[in-house]
């Protein structure tokens, strides 16, 4: 929840912490167990208060005046709570020192200390235990925004910052609504989406200033002058690409200086353009002024199906490369450490075919011999390493053969969990826990197999993992946003579409273009964004939800174990109402195997309301299949998905042979082939037996030869 007092007041932000962290509830362990949390301060923030309020239960079997817990921020200690076993249940109330926040993730650490017995007592046993509710705790923070600093490289590190919450919200004047102003203004967004990682953040277009948030002015020069002159602000004659940063015109002062307009301007639409690929790549402190004047613009030269994290096949990877620097792991309880990384989300996984890690590491001496180091893919334990050796060990290039079925397309991730224990004497005396370490080199390796590109469509799903296939070339080259209408509503909901894929993708859309005509003729994947009376006809014909006159709905009937639906189809005229939005993906009606990607509602308004529902994680977790319908009723948007209509196939890179392509489309060929392959083997040695059965009785009844 957000309260905003006004302009030049404080600002009060409540977040759940649920939000920042991935569970619900956190159990601490043990003797000793920590667990941290990281709350973003973005720098434009000024932390005037700040209040930290959680529940939590710990075990009736600890010992009381010798456990507690104790709260860190920053290394700080700011609070010590002691656990009562005849009060297990507690709640908390903390209000953090101002001073101890910096901008960016600040580490806020819940620090256990907890014992059953004044005598011997086991290190990890199962009275030993105190939950956090998470999903009951939440940090208020109190604060005002600084002014902005009047450089460009702020658009990098202040002003488009994914420690901004609860979202991001830029609005986008532009000049005119031509699909070449559109396309740029696509490219603005791109960059901007970018730049926020995986935070969510809204885009606007209108025709003047949006006050309270950060605005761009895109237009020529002419019009630029003009605007800024209206609001009593003034810019230098242009003839070249250029980008300008300024505080906000407006505002009861005349300015707002906690908020920025960056102006886009040159002669004709190629200076528009350069300003605009400019100002969304720019990701360093440099520039350190308030304009520029691009001259030229290149980028790297970029594979299919690359983008954030990806993992190419046939090459192998260190952990260095894959971010996971040499790493050692201490004490009884150690925190996990992670490799997240992302596979192509139309991978045509086969059978009998492993990914190879290859480990370098070293362990601690006089650790128990039950000790372990865990291995899990994707929550799935893969593999225990027994850290046998009492006089420790340096193990290099240890292999583990990894199934290529237990990976899955788009995000994956690879963990290392220790399990570590110490030898304990008869009395417990000197309890040595220094030795207990392991550490994991970065020389360590993965190597994934050759996999070909080949899947099933429509599956909104892998849409949702990494924006395939729009996002099949990085860049989005090959595809194309056709939108039937050019109110500010219709380009503000594409803009939101647009940021989304870049942010499944992490790679700029710098070659998707918009059009107001309908592409039939275009050889590529397509973004259609309408009111649904404004699409065309054949495109309702050929969804999944056939929006024409006589519409034809599909309603679920069964689900079979096999997860597959029965669906009951009702022709009724009956109009596509207000208060919901549809999210389809089919095959064109054009162009074999491609696919059209299909956003609508019953307005432009509510198809923008529609494009701020698909910002939200946990509406993209529930969109799968061909079909994706909404109720537009923020917050708690209700989501139905439906898998209806033509499947098809699409591969482009990787070869896939015929016998591979069938059984991927029709997996009881398989086993058809298999029965036949028995029964053939069968005939055959059926037939040789008989034939040496009938030699054997022939040579029988000639009897001994004389």
């Amino acid at each position: 929840m957000l309260l905003f007092a006004g302009e030049g007041r404080a600002a009060i932000l409540n977040i759940p912490l649920v939000k920042l962290a991935p569970a619900r509830t956190v159990d601490l362990k043990c003797v000793s167990g920590s667990y941290d949390l990281m709350i973003p301060i973005p720098q434009r923030w000024a932390i005037q208060r700040a209040v930290l309020k959680f529940d939590y239960v710990n075990s009736t079997g600890i010992l009381a005046g010798k456990s507690r817990m104790t709260i860190k921020v920053n290394g700080y200690p700011v609070s010590q709570i002691n656990l009562n076993p005849l009060a297990p249940e507690g709640s908390v109330k903390l209000s953090i020192p101002a001073f101890l926040f910096e901008p960016g993730y600040n580490n806020f650490s819940f620090n256990i200390s907890q014992h059953y017995t004044m005598e011997c007592e086991q290190p990890c046993a199962e009275d030993l235990w105190t939950t956090l509710k998470l999903d009951q705790a939440s940090i208020e923070l109190e604060y005002s925004l600084k002014p902005v600093p009047l450089k460009l490289s702020s658009t990098n590190d202040f002003l488009f910052d994914p420690k901004i919450s609860p979202e991001g919200r830029v609005n986008l004047i532009l000049e005119n609504t031509k699909p070449d102003m559109v396309t740029i203004a696509g490219i603005i967004a791109s960059g901007i989406a970018k730049r926020f990682d995986y935070k969510k953040v809204l885009f606007s277009v209108s025709n003047d200033i949006s006050q309270g948030h950060d605005n761009i002015l895109v237009g020529s020069s002419d019009f630029a002058k003009r605007f800024l002159k209206s609001k009593g602000a003034d810019m230098a004659e242009v003839n070249k690409p250029y980008i300008k940063l300024m505080q906000l015109p407006g505002g009861s002062s005349g300015s707002d200086p906690n908020h920025a307009l960056i102006v886009i301007s040159g002669l004709n639409s190629d200076h528009l353009k350069l300003a605009a690929e400019t100002l969304a790549i720019m990701s360093t402190s440099f520039p350190n002024s308030d304009e520029m004047t691009p001259v030229a613009f290149t980028m790297p030269d970029i594979p299919m199906y690359g983008g954030r994290l990806i993992v190419t096949p046939e090459k192998k990877y260190t952990f260095k490369n894959m971010d996971f620097p040499s790493y050692t792991f201490k004490g009884l309880h150690p925190s996990t450490k992670e490799i997240p990384f992302r596979l192509p989300a139309d991978f045509l996984i086969r059978p009998n075919i492993y990914a190879q890690l290859s480990l370098f590491y070293t362990y601690g001496a006089a650790m128990r011999a039950d000790s372990v180091l865990n291995i899990s893919l994707n929550d799935k334990l893969i593999r225990s390493i027994h850290l046998d050796n009492s006089k420790g060990d340096l193990i290099e290039g240890y292999k583990i053969k990894i199934p290529t079925y237990m990976f899955k397309p788009g995000d994956n991730i690879l963990r290392f969990e220790p399990v570590m224990t110490p030898l304990i004497g008869k009395n417990c005396e000197n309890l040595q826990t220094d030795n207990l370490f392991l550490t994991i080199f970065e020389n360590s390796t993965l190597y994934f197999p050759s996999m070909p590109h080949y899947t099933e469509l429509p599956k909104i799903e892998l849409l949702m993992l990494n924006g395939f296939p729009i996002t099949r070339w990085p860049d989005g080259h090959g595809s194309t946003v056709y939108l039937t209408n050019n109110d500010f509503n219709t380009i503000g909901s594409a803009l939101n579409l647009i940021g989304v894929l870049t942010q499944k993708n992490g790679f700029p859309l710098f070659e998707v273009a918009f059009t107001y005509k309908d592409p039939k003729k275009f050889d590529g994947e397509l973004i259609i964004l309408g009111d649904a009376n404004s699409i065309p006809e054949d495109y309702k014909k050929a969804s999944p939800l056939k929006l024409t006159k006589e519409m034809v709905v599909p309603y679920p009937v069964a689900r079979s174990w096999a997860d597959e639906t029965s669906l009951a189809y009702s022709k009724q005229i009956s109009g596509f109402k207000s208060g919901k939005g549809a999210l389809m993906e089919f095959m064109s009606p054009y162009k074999d195997g491609r696919t059209v990607l299909l956003l609508t509602a019953a307005s432009s308004e509510e198809m923008y309301s529609l494009s701020q529902a698909l910002t939200e994680p946990a509406v993209q977790a529930k969109c799968e299949g061909s079909l994706v319908t909404v109720d537009l009723s923020p917050p708690d948007y209700n989501v139905s998905s439906l898998n209806v209509g033509k499947k098809y196939f699409s591969g482009k890179s990787g070869s896939v042979s015929a016998l591979d392509r069938y059984i991927y489309s029709y997996p009881w060929l398989y086993y058809v082939a298999v029965v036949l392959v028995i029964i053939s083997l069968s005939l055959v040695l059926f037939y040789m037996l008989k034939k040496y059965r009938v030699r054997r009785l022939k040579g029988e009844s000639e009897g001994p030869r004389n």
